[in-house]
């Protein structure tokens, strides 16, 4: 099957919702480290990255024992350039290629349908995990003996011990978040940023997690899936994924997984729709999870929201040229409108198999 017939079948399975091509490759090289342990990486058109990732898991002694790359791009450049990648490498992994409807949350479902493992990792595309990255994760499902513990996060190692930006510094002055700390979720609908933490050894119990660097028992998604509800651009999936398995599961940041976080600016959405996002979400999740939010709490939450519409207002005016600045500010203003005359809801189905994945042989 050509790269060109996947993508038929790709848009074919958008409408059916039910069966995925890819390829699967078998492990060729030495033994991988953590034969029960799965990394699924969803990825839109970032096939240089997606590379990057993959060969850095050739570079530390704890590989996972399968990884499964769900690309959502829609094309064929992330898939050939996979697949090249995997005929020179001589991989201690199992490596599958699924090529999905696009969609962060619908993608990390994908994985979940694709994968093997007891224990599913997952990373950003545009993540490098440094060596023992795995290793110590799985070694705190292995110290669990009441298996208690149903996810477990890394450390952004370069996001950490970092100095507040002005407008977080701002945020803090006007009191429109509380001091607290990172992992925390409070009941204006915030958590503080990862800089606030330094480096530290050991675990930490925590409330959120970041999605582009957790790990979750398998059994965890026997009843639970990653919310339907956000499927297209995922503005705050993980923080809501966190909050809903945390009533059943411990949460626990490994400080010893370090991991780095190279953001690039590609294959995010457009900014009137990211500034949207950032708010229906964070009202949705907010009401979901903070029955208990006072009135202090819901006047912080809405002037926080004044706060960033404003903050993009003084950026259009300091820089004229960029709309950007513009147009995330009128996606903010529709946001709240929304929530305010028609709030989001949504009821999770139970959770199941949702896809099956037909692989070839690469």
């Amino acid at each position: 099957m050509t790269a060109r017939d996947l993508t038929r079948e790709v848009q074919e399975a958008a409408a059916a919702g039910i069966r995925l091509h890819g390829f699967r490759v078998p492990p060729s090289g030495r033994p991988a480290a953590l034969r029960d342990c799965t990394l699924v990486v969803p990825t839109y058109q970032r096939p240089a990255e997606m590379v990057s990732l993959l060969g850095s898991l050739m570079a530390i002694p704890d590989p996972p024992g399968e990884v499964v790359v769900v690309d959502g791009s829609g094309g064929n450049e992330t898939h050939d350039a996979v697949l090249m990648w995997s005929r020179a490498a001589c991989a201690p992994f199992a490596l599958s290629f699924v090529m999905s409807p696009p969609g962060l949350t619908r993608q990390r479902n994908v994985g979940i349908d694709a994968s093997a493992g007891d224990f599913i990792f997952f990373l950003d595309d545009d993540c490098v995990p440094e060596p023992g990255y795995f290793q110590s994760i799985r070694s705190v499902y292995a110290e669990d003996g009441s298996r208690g513990v149903g996810a477990v996060c890394g450390s952004i190692i370069n996001a950490m011990g970092k100095p507040l930006t002005l407008r977080w510094r701002i945020r803090f002055l006007l009191k429109l978040v509380p001091h607290g700390e990172y992992g925390k979720y409070y009941p204006t609908a915030t958590s503080v940023p990862v800089g606030l933490t330094k480096p530290f050894s050991g675990v930490r119990a925590v409330d959120i997690m970041p999605g582009g660097a957790a790990s979750y028992r398998r059994e965890v998604f026997e009843r639970h899936r990653f919310s339907q509800f956000f499927y297209g651009y995922s503005q705050g999936e993980d923080m809501e994924m966190s909050l809903r398995i945390g009533k059943d599961w411990k949460l626990l940041w490994c400080g010893d997984a370090h991991v780095l976080h190279n953001h690039v600016a590609g294959g995010r959405p457009a900014h009137f729709q990211k500034g949207l996002m950032e708010v229906r979400n964070r009202f949705f999740i907010w009401k979901r999870y903070s029955s208990d939010a006072g009135t202090a709490d819901r006047i912080r939450f809405w002037a926080d929201i004044a706060y960033v519409f404003a903050c993009d207002l003084g950026g259009f005016l300091t820089h004229p040229l960029s709309v950007g600045f513009l147009s995330h500010a009128a996606g903010v203003v529709k946001g709240a409108v929304l929530c305010i005359f028609s709030p989001p809801h949504y009821e999770e189905p139970a959770a199941r198999r949702e896809y099956e994945c037909v692989f070839d042989g690469g």
